[in-house]
């Protein structure tokens, strides 16, 4: 479990540091909406910034962080030496907008911790359990950091630490310690994991199953050898520098041997479910097959009033898309949005999914984020056409509509609450009917459309008028939500609940208001109850259903005959439909505790923290039931739902930053981000002219302290005291953030050799701790300064524009002449530039730069040769649109397309003059699992006295390259500066054809070759190569009049001519880290394939 090639982990560091280097010219944006004022508060170990409006949600951190790292301090036996920094953002909108991490981070990443300078954003979302769980699992992330990295890369490098961690130790640990030992999610997802045989090994165990998996593998180790094991275990690994013998001598056994102990242990403590409970489709049918269809997501069923179809979200197409589909059997009717790739619906609300009808049936209300802020959407079902309500919220979830008139209640978020809401669509008025630091969720309308039930964590604070003016979250038990009614006419909230030790929700009323069915995780796995109510008001409570799958997301149709509900399903989430569900009886009036159930109600789970002590039946306040039965609803929030068994970074050690969604409850996880690939890209500045050559990293270079961080802000200071950073009340001072700039990189390796005289690399990135500003240094010293390459940058990164400064030198080393004559030549640049990005949406951008340089060419072995000099000023405009989605190394849906015009104003006779349009379009097709088609059509056209030249054949980073003249095509300042290669057009030699115009079009099919292909002899292998077949076509001319790309030959066979023709077949990998590419290719003349050439070459397909 060691990092054993150093230039893997150099190629990360490069990534990160540089990402312009590999996002190339196409990318997502992330989009700074607003501008953002921010201030930080300091407590004894954490420096915790944040933004106006958020000076509570500070404040909670702060002693949230502080209890939080007690608790892991006294667990895992060890105490931090440096402070940590703690970004706090309003919500999860506001986080999307941050510099720390330049990957966009999607709906469902709940918290990233990163390893630069060790710092952890979380996003407030509305509800503090949940805030609280992000805060104290990204800390372990952070502990561990400071444990095993001393706080930051610069120390790994400096110190050459090697140590790795698979993703399920540190998920796994950060839940386990957050989580305070298992819990009912975690629990009901292994269940379902075990019986039906998708636990891997240990070893194999990435994506989301990392975080449940690792979380039910430490909890197996708390409970069978002691909870002090892990604190045992983390400190043998820091001592022994190796995860596995960390856990030889902490148990006496390997991980491999724990690792099927735990397998037993859940075959043991699972399969005896199999006799005492049901399995969903024995009392339901399937109308959504995630595993045939695709996608891990079928969620929010929403029945139509008349019960013939229902609305759903589903991910079976790779992205968040809402379907109508028919009730009996369904059939998808129509697609009605596509989401994730347009700005109207960036992402729909998953993890708090809301999609509800109209009472007469022809409109859809859903919410979704456009832009910076949530919006609600009416749709019509038919025309399709939507209106926007007039709204202005920062998150908008838990959308529900009056069943008898125009209005809509939604739960709105601003800072640091969330409250309820009413908008009604006539008046065009919006009401807020609470208005307080509590968190609110889940709204459903009374039948006669006059009260509004809903779930907070207010406890008895039912009257705004008794709630405490200093009342401090950070002191208030927020763990537990109950169920609340409030009236629309007089605003009184009515306290329908106190159930402190199960979950329920999704309550559904028939139509006469004497029964309800409700979801309850009573018995540990969450089941469908029914309440029947008599005249008298009384009632009682029975299961009718006894599953072995948690069930979820009721939607009951208004004749009670119809129940939809999403169910964990195989390691995925489907739709099911169950007929007349208020007749059915499974003749049980209590179901049978699970075990984590009866041991969790017997004594307290590990590290302290008590879950479920049942005294007594939990039951609902007397008194509400008459308000139940008069107002025909209740309805409570369970807070659980969404997981994704999806795509997450499978290594934790190649990422330097942990990029979760630790959610109080379920600790959803979407798409993490892939930091090598084009698909996270930001509208950032493009650095690789300055950057992206020959860049190196050595692991010798100078520690400038103990975590590389030499601010004493953002070090530990002896001279701190808590107290000269608090008010008198307690409160922490409030301190405006200055810009203060501190390395993320810094190395350094010089030698002196006899021949070459002084060579050295050095690299220095620097940053604020907001990643607001940055500057980039390096150099690259050969000999002497003209055979160097220098540079400097700095970008300014905190508003909309992002704007990029550029200094730098470079030289480089060309040999050609003639047959029997070469000369070396020495091409030296010395330049500047200012761009700037304005990103339009996070799927469009507009570029600009303005590059001024000046170059000479020097015949290094005739000295009498003059040298040749010319003086550029370069202008250039994109346009540039990416809302693809990435496969393993290439999009595999979607559409990008990049536009730009440049050129070069003739700056006197010896000047150069052109002016040249470029474009790349690329359309992906995903044809299945895996299975994708790719048609990109690029060309290219110059103008003027001096227009650039194309030279077309070969392919991108061709290792074992071939010219068609047994020369690079170059040999003046001009064709050095400006002559641009066509790839790729494979089956010809790079500068088959060149001209002032060209035109190619590719079209590739990509599918799985091998999914693991290991040697025998030797300890190498690959893992998920990619095959691809490939047609390249393309042309380049300079006089349109002449084109003729189709000819006969004097045997009047038909030819190309003007047209080179391609086709060939490969194979993608990463080998050893590295993405390998192997194509064979033949052209093609209309009468005969050539013989096959070879290309192997580094990177990533187009």
């Amino acid at each position: 479990m060691k990092i054993k090639y150093f230039p893997l982990l150099t190629f990360i560091l490069i990534l990160f540091l540089f990402p312009d280097l590999t996002h190339g010219q196409f990318g997502q944006n992330k989009v700074q909406y607003k501008e953002f004022e921010w201030k930080y508060i300091q407590t004894k170990h954490f420096d915790i910034y944040f933004s106006k409006g958020g000076e509570k949600l500070a404040q909670f951190t702060a002693n949230v962080a502080e209890n939080s790292l007690k608790n892991l301090t006294e667990n895992l036996d060890y105490n931090i030496t440096n402070r940590i920094p703690l970004i706090v953002y309003n919500s999860h909108n506001d986080f999307q907008q941050n510099n720390v991490i330049d990957e966009y981070l999607p709906e469902g990443v709940g918290g990233v911790t990163e390893l630069f300078k060790n710092r952890i954003n979380v996003p407030f979302e509305g509800d503090y359990e949940k805030f609280r769980h992000v805060i104290h699992h990204e800390l372990l992330h952070g502990f561990m950091n400071e444990m095993f990295y001393g706080g930051s890369v610069q120390n790994i490098i400096s110190k050459n630490i090697s140590l790795s961690f698979p993703l399920w130790f540190t998920e796994g640990m950060a839940e386990v310690q957050s989580l305070y030992g298992l819990n009912k999610e975690t629990d009901m997802f292994m269940r379902d994991a075990t019986i039906n045989n998708y636990v891997p090994p240990l070893e194999n165990i990435g994506g989301y199953f990392a975080y449940r998996g690792g979380q039910s593998f430490f909890a197996f180790l708390a409970d069978t050898y002691g909870e002090d094991k892990l604190g045992i275990l983390m400190n043998n690994v820091k001592t022994f520098g190796d995860v596995d013998q960390g856990f030889k001598e902490t148990f006496k056994v390997t991980v491999e041997q724990l690792d099927e102990k735990w397998q037993k242990y859940l075959k043991k403590t699972y399969w005896p479910d199999l006799k005492i409970r049901e399995d969903v489709k024995d009392f339901s049918k399937q109308l959504t097959d995630h595993e045939k269809e695709g996608g891990y997501y079928n969620v929010a069923p929403a029945i139509s009033p008349d019960g013939s179809k229902f609305a759903f979200i589903s991910n079976k197409d790779d992205l968040f898309d809402i379907y109508i589909a028919d009730t009996k059997n369904g059939r998808i009717i129509k697609k009605l949005v596509e989401g994730n790739n347009s700005t109207d619906f960036e992402e729909l609300h998953i993890l708090t999914p809301s999609l509800t009808w109209s009472p007469d049936g022809r409109k859809l209300a859903v919410t979704a984020k456009a832009g910076d802020k949530d919006v609600i959407y009416i749709i019509d079902i038919n025309s399709e056409d939507k209106t926007t309500l007039p709204l202005n919220f920062n998150t908008i979830y838990y959308v529900s509509w009056s069943p008898v008139a125009d209005n809509i209640a939604f739960i709105g978020a601003n800072g640091d609450r969330s409250n309820l809401y009413v908008y009604n669509l006539k008046k065009k008025n919006l009401e807020t009917l609470t208005d307080d630091i509590f968190s609110d969720a889940n709204p459903t309308w009374s039948l006669d459309g006059k009260r509004i039930f809903f779930t907070s964590d207010r406890s008895g604070y039912t009257d705004p008028a008794t709630i405490p003016k200093d009342l401090k979250m950070w002191n208030y038990d927020y763990s537990n939500t109950d169920y609340y009614s409030i009236d629309l006419q007089t605003k009184a909230i009515e306290r329908l609940s106190d159930l402190k030790y199960s979950k329920e929700s999704y309550a559904q009323i028939n139509s006469d208001g004497k029964k309800m069915i409700y979801l309850s995780d009573k018995n540990g796995i969450t089941n469908i109850y029914m309440r029947e109510i008599d005249s008298s008001g009384n009632f009682t409570d029975k299961p009718i259903t006894n599953a072995l799958n948690p069930i979820d997301q009721l939607s009951l149709s208004k004749d009670g005959k119809k129940l939809l509900f999403v169910s964990l399903n195989k390691g995925g989430y489907d739709i099911f439909s169950m007929d007349n569900p208020l007749e059915r009886n499974i003749g049980l009036k209590e179901l049978e505790l699970t075990d984590y159930q009866k041991k969790s109600r017997e004594y307290d789970v590990k590290f302290g923290k008590k879950l479920y002590t049942l005294n007594g039946s939990d039951q609902l306040i007397s008194d509400s039931i008459k308000i139940a039965v008069k107002n025909d609803s209740m309805k409570k929030s369970s807070d659980y739902f969404i997981t994704d068994p999806g795509k997450v970074s499978e290594d934790s050690s190649m990422n330097y930053s942990y990029i979760d969604s630790a959610n109080s409850k379920d600790s959803s996880v979407l798409n993490s981000v892939n930091l090598n690939s084009e698909s996270n890209d930001s509208n950032r500045i493009d650095s690789s002219k300055y950057y992206g050559e020959d860049v190196k990293i050595s692991f010798e270079s100078q520690d400038l302290s103990k975590t590389g961080i030499v601010d004493s802000s953002y070090a530990d200071n002896i001279n701190f005291k808590v107290s000269d950073n608090q008010n008198s009340d307690g409160s922490y001072k409030i301190k405006n953030y200055k810009i203060k700039f501190s390395p993320d990189l810094v190395y350094g390796n010089a030698n002196y050799a006899s021949f070459y005289g002084l060579q050295g690399v050095a690299q220095i990135a620097l940053s604020d701790m907001l990643g607001n500003h940055r500057i980039y240094v390096q150099t690259s010293l050969v000999i002497d300064l003209k055979n160097s390459d220098y540079a400097v940058a700095y970008y300014y990164l905190p508003k909309r524009i992002d704007y990029g400064f550029q200094l730098y030198h470079t030289a480089r080393f060309l040999t050609y002449g003639s047959v029997f004559n070469n000369y070396l030549y020495r091409y030296r640049t010395i330049g500047g530039s200012v761009s700037a990005s304005y990103p339009i949406s996070r799927f469009k951008r507009v570029e600009s730069n303005l590059t001024v340089e000046h170059i000479s060419r020097e015949n290094l072995d005739i000295s009498l040769e003059p040298i040749t000099r010319k003086t550029l000023i370069v202008p250039s405009f994109s346009l540039v649109h990416d809302n693809t989605v990435f496969g393993y190394t290439a999009p595999v849906s979607g559409t990008r397309y990049n536009f730009t015009l440049f050129g070069s104003p003739k700056l006197g006779p010896e000047g150069i003059g052109f002016g040249s349009l470029l474009g790349d379009f690329r359309h992906y097709i995903k044809l299945g699992e895996d299975y994708s088609f790719v048609a990109r059509l690029s060309g290219g056209a110059s103008i003027g006295p001096n227009p650039q030249r194309f030279f077309i054949g070969g392919t991108e980073n061709w290792i074992n390259r071939e010219y068609e003249n047994y020369s690079i095509p170059i040999s003046s300042i001009e064709e050095y500066a400006f002559s641009s290669p066509g790839l790729p057009l494979r089956g010809f030699n790079y500068d088959r054809m060149s001209g002032s115009k060209y035109s190619i079009l590719n079209l590739e099919l990509r599918f799985p070759l091998l999914r693991y292909l290991i040697f025998g002899a030797l300890p190498l292998g690959f893992a998920n190569i990619e095959g691809v077949t490939f047609i390249d076509a393309g042309s380049a001319w300079s006089d349109t009049k002449s084109l003729q790309f189709i000819s006969r030959d004097t045997d009047g066979k038909v030819k190309t001519n003007d047209l080179l023709l391609g086709t060939g077949l490969g194979a993608r990998a990463n080998f050893l880290g590295f993405p390998v590419m192997f194509d064979i290719a033949w052209s093609y003349n209309l009468d005969k394939f050539s013989s096959p050439k070879y290309y192997i070459s580094f990177g990533y397909d187009f």
